[in-house]
């Protein structure tokens, strides 16, 4: 048995609250799939959304520190491993649903393998898996978020995860980001929209026309004082400025919507889940 991570959720003060917001896009996936065992679950937050919609649910997990927080939540918790509970003899369950959040990048690929095999022992036919873990395609994730749990051993995709539900027996029936848990790039990533300006062209047109139609009232008999070519010179280079004006904007909107689009890239959603299917 081990402190470590419940020790560690105390150093870093995390917000028991910010967690339950973000689960809470998972409950209706395993409405109606009861009895529901939480693997790795914590202080309880997700079990505590679960008996607020009624659903009964169960939890196991290693740390000492973590499972006597929720037992005095009042929640049914058993301290022990999650892969050698669900390998236990007798096989505990059915369940209708198994959840796990952020237990996963805890454990190796080996590791996996058995939990995704003892999972499936667990399920009662047509039981649900939900299974969620951080998201290596987001940059904050990635690059430091990940690597601040000292427990933490290494990422797994979607692609990857699907694998080993399938080798274990499981059918994957969708996956995705988690919306709730989807902060987005830091405010001072992003640039201000620029403006594409209409074009010059219809105005610089019409003042031509004034001036040729105030050059034909005073001179009436065609006479001209003074040569109007100049005046057309000027109007043809303004209209012409004004196209290079309208293309350099385009251009510089395009590079912002390219910009845009790569930070949003790099900062999708926190968190990942898969849905599976015994």
């Amino acid at each position: 048995m081990t402190r470590l991570e419940s020790e560690y959720y105390s150093h870093m003060e995390f917000d028991p609250e910010h967690a339950r917001e973000a689960q809470r896009f998972y409950v209706p996936m395993l409405a109606g799939q009861a009895p529901v065992l939480e693997l790795g679950s914590g202080r309880g937050e997700f079990l505590g959304l679960l008996r607020e919609a009624g659903t009964e649910a169960h939890g196991v997990d290693l740390d000492e520190g973590m499972v006597e927080k929720a037992r005095a939540d009042g929640f049914d918790v058993t301290c022990a491993d999650a892969i050698e509970f669900l390998h236990a003899d007798p096989a505990p369950g059915p369940y209708g649903g198994v959840y796990c959040a952020h237990l996963l990048e805890h454990m190796t690929p080996d590791g996996i393998t058995r939990l995704m095999a003892g999972v499936r022992r667990v399920l009662e036919p047509g039981g649900r898996l939900v299974a969620v873990t951080p998201n290596p395609a987001c940059y904050a994730v990635l690059t430091h978020d990940f690597w601040r749990d000292p427990t933490h051993i290494r990422f797994y995709d979607v692609e990857l995860l699907d694998f080993f539900c399938r080798q274990a027996g499981l059918t994957v029936e969708m996956s995705g980001g988690n919306p709730a848990n989807h902060p987005g790039p830091p405010p001072g990533f992003l640039a201000p929209k620029p403006t594409v300006h209409p074009g010059l062209g219809e105005a610089v047109d019409t003042a031509m026309g004034k001036v040729r139609l105030a050059l034909a009232h005073a001179n009436p008999r065609g006479k001209q004082p003074h040569d109007p070519t100049w005046a057309y010179e000027v109007g043809h280079l303004v209209k012409i400025l004004s196209d290079r004006l309208q293309q350099t904007e385009e251009t510089v909107f395009a590079v912002h919507r390219a910009l845009d689009n790569l930070v949003w890239g790099m900062y999708e959603s926190n968190e990942i889940y898969l849905v599976a299917r015994a």
